[in-house]
């Protein structure tokens, strides 16, 4: 009973004010906000938790302190709790040695200690790692990274402790990290706020500069986190002082959606042809979790509707997705594809929209005022290139290529258009990307410029061009 009689209940409001607590009849108590604003979702807006008012209340143990000896306190708790696991044993050591080969630089030996803890050892917590019901309940709880190693089964914190330790007997230093998750609220470490700080990592220190790892997600490259964990004060325990490090937020080069369609256009106005996309980085990891645990047959018919959503007439054949599970090869989509009434047949003339895998996509944002601050999840890229074969008796009338723009180092938008040299073949290329610089939030006063911004790629995007069916030809058809 003593045990308990140290237990607590706090309460943080946020965006709002509260009256102070006041006791009511049975032991309850009452507190009151008045003057809410109404709550109104906007697209591409932060968490909720950062816009609404709300109420966190909790029990805990823990006492009171100002944030300047709070975090100390958390660092070397969180050390101490690790530092016996995460020294290394001959059976880590055995293994580490395996592992690395004949890797040589500190870069490379991590690279092969990451796949080793990702691929080696089957995570628990992963609905689509093939493990039953009855196969669960009977795996034994891993109390040291040795336990992990020798059982090959583990939780997401086993493999991320595993590969501290590996990584330690290879001679650096690491450490398991406390982070939060801005999916949910943008951490400040000014606050004693460590309800939020419930997540974690690797980091590692290579040449003076700490560098985070996450094997335990097992579609999150080397050298990323999750988007939710990037750009987010963390904590590095220490036995000393409270070590806060900025993770870093991946370049848009991290997360790219390459696109290649090689189409043929009938007079008519139909295009056909195949298809290719693949995804890696970020854009990857989400399509990867969402498909991981269907059929074969559901992964299908959800990139059907997900391409009718946007081409209503499209007809997809000859589906083929592959790398679903693959920790680290891109997710592909492959299928042949027909979509009749594409181009625009007026005359003799055709009215085509070169930028295929935008086609009826509507401008990004379109309100023209903003109550919230503008957020995107993560920096990405898109490379897209589309070659079309002209129906017979058509030539370009009019096919010059789409304007680009720039928004400096934020975002850029180029395009190009060629023409082979028989006049039949149109090749359209396009590169886009956008979070440049980790600059993904951007606050109510810019809205107006980003706007512009995203109109301008949605004008660019439907950009047509202008095919023309001679006279001549025309009359003998």
């Amino acid at each position: 009973f003593d045990t308990f009689t140290s237990i607590g209940m706090n309460a943080r409001t946020y965006h709002g004010n509260t009256t102070p607590f006041v006791k009511e009849k049975d032991g309850f108590f009452l507190t009151t906000m008045s003057n809410v604003p109404a709550f109104r979702e906007e697209p591409r807006m932060p968490p909720e938790n950062e816009l609404r008012a709300w109420m966190l209340v909790y029990y805990t143990i823990e006492e009171n302190l100002p944030a300047e000896r709070l975090w100390p306190k958390v660092g070397r708790e969180v050390y101490e709790a690790y530092r016996p696991v995460l020294k290394p044993t001959d059976e880590i050591r055995k293994a580490v040695a395996e592992a690395i080969g004949d890797a040589t630089t500190p870069q490379e030996k991590l690279l092969r200690l990451f796949n080793f803890s990702r691929d080696k050892i089957k995570n628990v917590n992963d609905d689509a790692a093939g493990i039953s019901k009855a196969e669960r309940a009977k795996i034994k709880e891993n109390k040291t990274p040795t336990d992990t190693l020798k059982r090959g089964t583990g939780t997401g914190e086993d493999i991320d402790v595993l590969f501290a330790a590996m990584a330690n007997a290879a001679g650096l230093d690491a450490r398991i990290t406390r982070t939060s998750d801005r999916g949910q609220i943008f951490f400040n470490n000014a606050s004693t706020d460590r309800y939020w700080l419930n997540g974690y990592n690797v980091a590692v220190l290579l040449d003076g500069q700490w560098r985070f790892f996450d094997p335990a997600s097992k579609y999150v490259p080397f050298g990323m986190l999750r988007w939710q964990e990037e750009g987010q004060k963390t904590l590095i325990p220490d036995p000393k002082e409270a070590i806060w490090v900025q993770t870093p937020i991946s370049e848009p080069e991290k997360s790219v959606m390459k696109r290649t369609a090689k189409l043929t256009l009938a007079d008519d106005g139909t295009v056909e042809g195949d298809v290719r996309i693949e995804y890696t980085g970020q854009f990857a990891k989400e399509k990867k979790d969402d498909n991981d645990e269907n059929t074969e047959a559901r992964r299908e018919e959800s990139l059907t509707d997900e391409v009718k959503a946007q081409l209503s007439s499209a007809e997809l054949t000859n589906i083929r997705i592959e790398n679903v599970t693959d920790s680290a090869k891109p997710l592909v989509y492959a299928y042949h594809i027909r979509v009749s009434g594409y181009a625009q047949r007026t005359g003799k003339r055709l009215f085509l929209q070169p930028a295929f895998f935008q086609h009826g996509i509507r401008p990004l944002f379109s309100a023209s005022q903003r109550q919230y601050a503008v957020y995107f999840h993560y920096p990405w890229m898109e490379q897209d290139e589309v070659i079309i074969q002209l129906p017979a008796g058509f030539t370009l009338d009019n096919a010059d290529a789409p304007a680009p723009f720039s928004g400096g180092q934020v975002g850029e938008y180029k395009a190009t258009i060629g023409i082979t040299k028989d006049g039949r073949t149109l090749d359209f290329k396009r590169s886009f990307f956008f979070g440049g610089g980790g600059n993904i939030l951007f606050p109510v006063g810019a809205y107006p410029q980003l706007k512009n911004f995203f109109d301008a790629l949605n004008t660019q995007d439907n950009h047509t061009i202008t095919l023309k069916q001679p006279a001549a030809t025309a009359v003998s058809q």
